[in-house]
């Protein structure tokens, strides 16, 4: 029994000597110092990100699956929008000052600014260096091959981290510099954040986010709620990005990609659609029939009548197999018999309903219109 007491002293004596010489962990500090080191190395990656977006009570999803390269910046990504009755498929291509989006089946070139590389990456050593400005907020824990980081609160400071969530999911208005002004302006209410980085290679290798925020414009204030995440794999296995030649070859310039260059009349839209174009027989004084236009992809319609630049009603036409009444919020009224939705917001009115497997969408802006008013012209419609 002694002989086996030493023997149990010297194992735990071994043990200690042994924890002394292995390396302290680390702290909080360090594996972001080395995060950002490690990202200095990085030159490709593939990316999946899922976010839900709820802007002024409308929910969509944007969700995007591709690759991503450094030196020289370029990127590849398959993007879906979607959003009540409708889901929108589209591709992009980024290689130097070269930009090409495909939407609706066409290939589409664009001002590469406007697809800045930056909005979908986050794993980069500018981003990885905004972590480190708060470090002190962040609580670390350990798993067994990861350090995860949370950040929680309302710090206004912040918002540098979430700037690049907020363009993204603001779509083609990313590149607008009134949208930037409002950016500026945001102020967050709530911020979850986790982070995932690799014991190894110190890569980050996933991220969730929920965010509560409002954007002010002109002293309205607008609601946005981000929540979802982003993750990475093939770090540095990404074979370079090129942009097919049948791409650049299809491509057309943005401007010729608009479905509504070019007003048209009833008249000229009834021969490209199969059924009845409705219309209103009625509508207040002064307002008259200015524009048609009739977009090919989603075989819709939309009617334009106009008092002046303040005050306008529009009719917008949509076969029930791709938007119906499902789709729309609002209150329940009723128009020709049947039920309706009205919806009302800062001086915009719309009234919806179904007709003859049509989903018709009557909405007008203007000082002078009513609810009343808006549902005496639904009536009217033929």
């Amino acid at each position: 029994m002694k002989k086996f007491s030493l023997l149990l002293l010297g194992f735990l004596f071994i043990m200690a000597l042994a924890a002394c010489g292995a390396d302290k962990s680390l702290d909080k500090s360090e594996v972001l110092s080395k995060s950002v080191e490690a990202t200095k190395s990085l030159e490709s990656y593939s990316v999946e990100m899922n976010m839900d977006i709820d802007m002024m009570d409308m929910k969509s999803n944007l969700t995007a699956t591709g690759d991503i390269t450094h030196n020289p910046d370029a990127m590849y990504l398959n993007l879906n929008m979607g959003m009540p009755g409708m889901s929108m498929d589209m591709e992009m291509y980024l290689q130097d000052e070269e930009a090409y989006m495909s939407m609706f089946g066409e290939w589409m070139k664009m001002d590469a600014a406007e697809m800045g590389i930056s909005d979908f990456d986050q794993l980069n050593q500018e981003e990885m260096e905004k972590l480190t400005q708060f470090t002190e907020q962040f609580e670390m824990t350990e798993e067994e091959n990861a350090y995860v980081l949370k950040l929680s609160g309302n710090d206004e400071s912040y918002k540098v981290l979430i700037e690049d969530l907020v363009m993204s999911s603001m779509g083609d208005f990313s590149g607008d510099p009134y949208m930037e002004e409002m950016i500026e302006s945001i102020k967050i209410n709530k911020l979850d954040l986790e982070i995932r980085i690799d014991k190894e290679t110190f890569f980050q290798t996933a991220q969730t986010f929920d965010v509560e925020l409002e954007m002010v414009e002109e002293g309205t204030t607008t609601p946005i709620k981000l929540k979802g995440d982003f993750t990475t794999s093939n770090l540095n296995k990404v074979e370079p990005i090129e942009i097919p030649a049948e791409v650049k070859e299809n491509a057309v310039a943005e401007e010729e990609m608009d479905p509504f260059a070019e007003g048209m009349s009833v008249e000229e839209i009834q021969e490209l659609v199969t059924y009845t174009v409705p219309q209103p027989a009625e509508l207040p004084e002064g307002y008259v029939y200015t524009e048609g236009y009739y977009d090919e992809t989603m075989d819709s319609v939309m009617l334009s009548y106009d008092k002046d630049p303040e005050n306008w009603v529009m009719v917008t036409v949509y076969p029930t197999e791709v938007m119906s009444l499902a789709d729309m919020e609002g209150e329940p009224v009723t128009v020709h018999g049947t039920d309706g939705i009205y919806y009302e917001m800062d001086g915009y009115f719309s009234v919806s309903w179904e007709q003859d497997g049509l989903l018709i969408e009557l909405a007008g802006v203007g000082t002078e219109l009513t609810k009343e008013q808006l549902i005496e012209i639904a009536e009217s419609v033929q």
